[in-house]
């Protein structure tokens, strides 16, 4: 049988999944430290030791999701100065990893964001039909572009590789604002320093009405964000994954009020990393091109 390694690469740990030739899961998700911030050796052997998955044994075929910045067809990360990745900036990951594991084999790569927006093509009939855009909300703000199950790299009325985290916004970026910089930024505002995600989450649950207002405001940042994109895309559904879309219910009443009137179906993912995993799987199947 034909075992498939599958990484959701993150700045702070990596999910690895293994699922036979079929799609079937063989084990279940684990977590590993990214070690992101160490030399490129460190980076490398990490990434082969998980890949080998700790008893020494080769899949067929690797696929892993990065973020970006990341030329994906040849394998080389040009992360900088955004404290992950930096000593592995320019190098060719592909023949490093060869190199670290001993032979090679299929080794493909893909925008952790986009592979999270065909994850959800296949596991929501609704999102692999027609026009469907698709935001993880976490360090940063990832976006995938779809119609029709494919992710667009340049396609009508979508921004270029179907990214928005550098659109101009507000005082700086989209990125700065839908991200965990925003929530950090309202948390001083409103708490007059740093509070994690799961504690504002935590704070609302219980009642805080600073951690409510906090949301509320975040919810209006991420329509004014996004309403542009949506007003010229015209997609059918919008799919959030990522953390932070795991207190929705806290700041999704502006977008889910715009998205009834345009006819726009939310979908909040539940487990954006499973997600993920599908898209890598989808993608070794040749179902998008990298």
């Amino acid at each position: 049988m034909k075992l498939y390694a599958l990484l959701d690469v993150g700045g702070t740990e990596i999910k690895r999944r293994t699922v036979s030739e079929d799609g079937i899961p063989i084990d279940q998700i684990t977590h590993f430290p990214s070690k992101s911030k160490a030399d490129s050796a460190t980076i490398i052997n990490n990434l082969s030791e998980i890949i080998r998955n700790g008893n020494g044994m080769l899949p067929e075929c690797v696929a892993m999701a990065f973020p970006g910045p990341f030329d994906y067809e040849n394998g080389i990360s040009y992360m900088k100065g955004i404290g992950k990745y930096d000593s592995i900036y320019g190098k060719p990951l592909r023949c490093m990893l060869y190199k670290a594991l001993g032979r090679e084999m299929p080794i493909l790569f893909i925008n952790d964001v986009e592979a999270f927006a065909l994850g959800s093509a296949a596991a929501y009939d609704e999102a692999g039909k027609g026009r469907c855009i698709a935001v993880a909300i976490g360090t940063g703000c990832g976006s995938a572009f779809m119609e029709n199950g494919k992710c667009l790299k340049n396609g009508e009325n979508a921004p270029e590789n179907g990214w928005i985290y550098n659109t101009a916004f507000r005082n700086g970026t989209i990125d700065d604002y839908i991200s965990s910089r925003g929530q950090t930024r309202l948390a001083m505002k409103y708490f007059e320093k740093d509070i994690s995600g799961r504690e504002l989450h935590r704070m609302a649950c219980e009642g805080c009405l600073e951690a409510k207002l906090l949301f509320t405001d975040f919810g209006k940042d991420l329509l004014d964000a996004l309403q542009p994109f949506l007003g010229t895309f015209m997609p059918q559904t919008l799919v959030l994954g990522g953390m932070i879309s795991r207190s929705f219910q806290f700041f999704g009443a502006d977008i889910t009020e715009y998205a009834g009137k345009h006819g726009i179906r939310i979908i909040i993912a539940e487990d954006t990393s499973a997600l993920i995993h599908r898209g890598l799987f989808h993608l070794i199947q040749g179902g998008q091109d990298a």
